[in-house]
């Protein structure tokens, strides 16, 4: 019977240590994440605010990538309904 508390006993102690470092590694992914989250989230609004000033100073190049988009979405419409 003592042979089987030991063996509960160290049973149970490995699994607390597994625990604790599931704990920890799962801490540390969750931190690496929220680092890369704020590093993507930075550089996005880099790049809106670098597309921002150069439609400022070429709004021509603006407005034709919306006429050529507009004009591509209106001949997808219109295949899809024709079919």
């Amino acid at each position: 019977m003592a042979d089987f508390t030991e063996k509960e006993k160290e049973i149970r102690e490995a699994l607390s240590k597994e625990k604790e470092q599931l704990k920890e590694t799962y801490n540390e992914i969750l931190t690496r994440l929220k680092t890369e989250g704020e590093k993507l989230q930075g550089d996005i609004q880099k790049e809106y605010e670098n597309a921002r000033k150069y439609v400022e100073k070429n709004p021509e190049a603006g407005i034709g990538a919306a006429l050529v988009g507009g004009l591509l979405i209106g001949f997808a419409i219109a295949k899809l309904f024709k079919n």
